[in-house]
């Protein structure tokens, strides 16, 4: 049967219990009834185990028996614990100290944890992403393992056969899932091909006479190629870098916005990486001048990715940027992008409206094209025929014509032209990028029907500009615009290893002039398993929105300045990015240092820096020497007209109107 023994607390995971399950394989017979027992001992049921731990009240767990009852299929210990993770009326922990007190094993904090090479070795990556259990350390020639199901017998049985004696820890599954990511990093085993690559006598794809490519998969630029792919894909990286440079290549990844390196490869290896990257993609290999953009499908883990690719080329060759696309992620409501309440009613009442024109502004990677997609399936129904027009088309929809630019070579302006021949109630433009889109969607919403779009703009108000740049009339933008919204993706603070801290008195002194509330606590991510030690883990939006109002309108047709038009927006009840980035920063869900990274930019790189000039918000910071004051905006002033000039000692002085300025070229 099994052998309960007394467990250390040293070295990987820290065990918050004092005994350990053994199993060992010394005889097939005897392992198979240590299971038996295992598997049929008199345990307390879980739904007391969680009403004794203060997990659940008993609301809540005669409503997961209801459930359970309806939904009889898949009985196990573990099933009224899955049911209320669903419900979400515990977490993954509280399930996990369940289970572990239930099962009567330890419970290994996993988010510090560093498995041992030896353990990692004698499991294997195989049969550790089988069965998600983590190899975390050989004490006297028996192997620790944190296990997310204790249930899992044929984990147990393929284990012990492996390891010969094993030792069992509780785990949680998702801390187990990241600590296998971590710990069998396939950049980390490249480096065998990259030694294979370098120690050939010619390199791993050849060009033939015909321009036909030809690899062989286990050929170790493929190999590397494919590690380093799959490996961005399981650290959920959005976009790939493979960078050239003199001595190296430089592959990185963008995580949650923030960019880090992945793996350095040897200088030689790059035009065989960008060669096999091209036919992957279907691209031009023998062109290495022009930039080019392909598209190339892979799968990773069961999971389907479209792959967006795009080369240009720079002074030490080709650089690649790979933009990964998981099919297998559920599209986000546009209740569950997080818009504050004051920025949502208004948003519902314009995409409700049967006619008119909403823009998503932003850089790129700012979630334009998620908010759009969520605004889709908030509008979508049998009674509308909704077109949209993409490039690529990211994520398929059900009942509603999709139409690639890619695929079909057309521009934005030609599709669109061909979808209002189409009978559309609402049309989807992937992005507006020229004068002729840009005119042809707003005549679109001019003629009754309701266009959404996306356009790099740096807020919402700056939009308007965009448009009068192209060559837009003010008087057909005031017409055509319903709503414009500005986004930003803030980096969410790691729930692992979140912990108070000391702000900077340059952080206090930030927070205090954009809003009136301080946190109650100072949090940040100190980098655990759980985040790759970066203290972030995932991304949240904030959002403001410009709604088109009459006065906004005669505005944009006077040609107001991008300043005036924020200020009469805010007056009107514009909330903007700054004031709910803030707020986020007060209820701890990130932090002032990357909201200044991303969205309060301009003029502080840092918060040990001294602040100047930045976008205006609820409240203004101090301006910097040399700033014009806002009394010299009335340049009219008692029937005189004045000039300002700042001069290099930082003041500023006045100059009468009637007085020439002459310029002069030192």
């Amino acid at each position: 049967m099994a052998v309960f023994r007394k467990a250390k607390t040293e070295g990987s995971g820290v065990l918050r219990r004092r005994r350990s399950v053994d199993f060992d394989s010394a005889d097939i017979a005897v392992l198979n009834q240590e299971i038996d027992t295992w598997v049929g001992s008199n345990r307390p049921k879980l739904g007391e185990v969680m009403l004794e731990l203060g997990s659940i009240d008993p609301g809540e767990l005669i409503d997961a028996l209801k459930h359970q009852q309806r939904h009889p299929e898949g009985e196990g210990a573990a099933r009224i614990g899955q049911i209320l993770l669903e419900l979400g009326s515990i977490d993954e922990t509280a399930l996990a100290a369940a289970l572990a007190q239930q099962f009567g094993i330890p419970l290994a904090d996993l988010r510090d944890a560093v498995p041992t090479a030896r353990a990692l070795e004698l499991v294997g990556e195989e049969l550790a992403n089988r069965h998600t259990v983590i190899p975390l350390r050989e004490e006297e020639g028996r192997v620790f393992l944190a296990i997310a199901d204790p249930l899992d017998t044929e984990a147990i049985e393929a284990l012990t056969h492996k390891c010969k004696r094993i030792g069992l820890t509780m785990g949680t599954r998702s801390e187990i899932e990241r600590l296998l990511e971590n710990s069998f990093n396939l950049l980390s085993q490249a480096q065998v091909h990259i030694q294979a690559f370098e120690l050939s006598d010619s390199d791993a794809v050849r060009v033939e006479e015909e321009d036909s490519f030809t690899a062989d998969e286990n050929a170790p630029i493929v190999q590397v190629v494919n590690r380093i792919i799959t490996q961005g894909v399981r650290s959920r990286a959005s976009d790939i870098h493979i960078e050239p440079g003199e001595n190296n290549v430089r592959v990185r990844y963008r995580v949650d916005g923030a960019m880090s390196e992945a793996l350095s490869l040897p200088a030689r290896m790059s035009t065989a990486i960008v060669s096999r990257i091209k036919v992957m993609a279907e691209l031009n290999i023998v062109e290495r001048r022009r930039a080019q953009d392909g598209q190339f499908a892979v799968t990773v883990d069961g999971r389907p990715i479209d792959i967006r690719t795009s080369t240009v080329a720079t002074v030490h060759g080709e650089k690649v940027v790979l933009r990964l696309l998981d099919k297998t992620k559920s599209l986000i409501s546009l209740k569950d992008l997080g818009m504050h309440p004051l920025v949502e009613a208004p948003y519902m009442k314009i995409v409700k409206a049967p006619l008119g024109m909403l823009l998503c502004t932003g850089p790129t990677g700012s979630g334009k094209t998620t908010t759009l997609y969520a605004t889709l399936t908030e509008i979508n129904d049998p009674t509308r025929n909704v077109v949209t027009i993409e490039d690529p088309v990211e994520y398929q929809f059900e009942g509603i014509s999709q139409m690639s630019v890619s695929t079909t070579g057309m521009t934005f302006a030609d599709g669109l032209r061909s979808i209002l021949r189409q009978d559309p109630d609402i049309i989807l433009v992937g992005e507006i990028r020229d004068e002729e889109t840009a005119r042809i969607a707003m005549q679109a919403s001019l003629t009754g029907h309701f266009v959404l779009s996306s356009l790099h703009a740096v807020d919402s108000v700056a939009a308007i500009h965009r448009f009068t740049d192209m060559g837009i009339e003010p008087f057909l933008v005031a017409s055509a615009l319903s709503g414009v919204v500005g986004q930003r993706l803030l980096r969410r603070i790691c729930s692992n290893c979140r912990a108070p801290y000391q702000p900077t008195p340059a952080e206090v002194r930030i927070l205090a002039e954009q809003v009136d509330a301080q946190p109650s606590a100072w949090l940040k991510g100190v980098g655990c398993n759980m985040c790759n030690n970066t203290g972030y883990r995932g991304r949240v939006g904030v959002y403001e929105l410009l709604n088109v109002t009459d006065l906004i309108r005669e505005m944009i047709v006077a040609r107001a300045t991008h300043h005036e038009l924020r200020a009469v927006a805010v007056e009107e009840g514009m909330r903007t990015m700054q004031e709910q980035a803030f707020g986020l920063v007060v209820d701890g869900m990130t932090t002032v240092e990357d909201v200044l990274r991303s969205v309060y930019a301009p003029g502080a790189n840092s918060v040990e820096e001294e602040q100047k000039e930045l976008p205006a918000g609820k409240r203004a910071l101090p301006q910097a020497p040399g700033a014009i004051p806002p009394a010299a905006a009335e340049l009219v002033s008692n029937g005189a007209a004045s000039l300002y000039e700042a001069t290099s000692q930082g003041t500023v002085s006045s100059i009468p109107g009637s007085e020439p300025i002459n310029a002069e070229a030192n």
